[in-house]
């Protein structure tokens, strides 16, 4: 959706910057408000370096949010594949109950709470068989020493899925806090207005137009960076998809059966 909403919104920030500044023109005195033009520049320089280092850092703050969401999502699906290899071992019925609850969470991942996380919420189909996983596991009772180091590996492996699930679910909601987007806010309305008095008569239309016309755009792309970073799981182009846990369960959905439909939701 961003995807094409976002060259809308700079659109409408240009047309709009573009139009202001017009029409200050056309209301001002032949020679300008500014008595001293080399100060107002400065002015300028100052205001524009300002927005610019804040805006860079918001966008380095928001990449690392970003990054994060990915890593825990990467961190949950090879601890899902990990602990599938563990089941193997421990084998008999719990292994295979085991299985089926893998089978269940990574589905419910992918269909169910991925989406939820869009909304900056959680499943409860997930949870509810994490649950189920840490009661099914309670029942295995490992035999000789092979069975006995994978039952002891489990709990690592456990570990790492719940690690990354819990730092994919902490990035499921905006990080930028609404106070820095009031101040991102104001810093482009200054520089758009700031250059909107700094306007010429003597200049054509067409030069006046082209610098607000690109400071616009800018500024506008800029925040649509920090807002894409900001909502990872969005439906836009780059957002994180649940590509690595598909791939995990790929790797052995086949090869069990599970008790819950195609979205991981249990059978009735």
């Amino acid at each position: 959706m961003l995807l094409w909403i976002a060259p809308l919104i700079i659109a409408a920030a240009i047309a709009a910057a573009v139009a202001t500044r017009l029409f200050v023109r056309s209301r001002m005195p032949d020679n300008g408000w500014f008595v001293d033009s080399s100060r107002a520049d400065t002015y300028m320089s100052v205001l524009g370096t300002m927005f610019a280092v804040m805006l860079a850092f918001v966008i380095l703050f928001s990449l690392q949010t970003y990054q994060h969401a990915r890593e825990g999502a990467s961190r949950e699906a090879i601890a899902v594949a990990e602990l599938h290899v563990i089941a193997e071992v421990l084998g008999g019925e719990p292994g295979e109950r085991l299985h089926g609850d893998l089978n269940c969470y990574a589905r419910a991942v992918i269909s169910d709470e991925w989406p939820a996380m869009r909304n900056g919420t959680s499943s409860q189909v997930v949870q509810s068989w994490v649950n189920t996983m840490a009661h099914d596991f309670t029942a295995a009772n490992p035999v000789g020493a092979k069975q006995e180091v994978a039952y002891a590996q489990w709990f690592d492996e456990q570990a790492q899925r719940r690690e990354g699930r819990r730092e994919r679910l902490a990035e499921a909601t905006p990080s930028v806090p609404l106070p820095l987007w009031i101040v991102l806010g104001i810093g482009a309305i200054a520089i758009l207005a700031y250059m909107c008095v700094q306007a010429d008569r003597r200049e054509s239309a067409l030069i006046q137009a082209i610098p607000i016309g690109l400071v616009a755009a800018l500024v506008a792309a800029g925040l649509i960076v920090v807002f894409a970073l900001d909502h990872p799981y969005g439906n836009w182009s780059g957002s994180i998809k649940p590509t690595e846990m598909e791939r995990s369960l790929a790797t052995f959905e086949q090869d069990h059966l599970a008790p819950c439909d195609e979205r991981g939701h249990p059978n009735s």
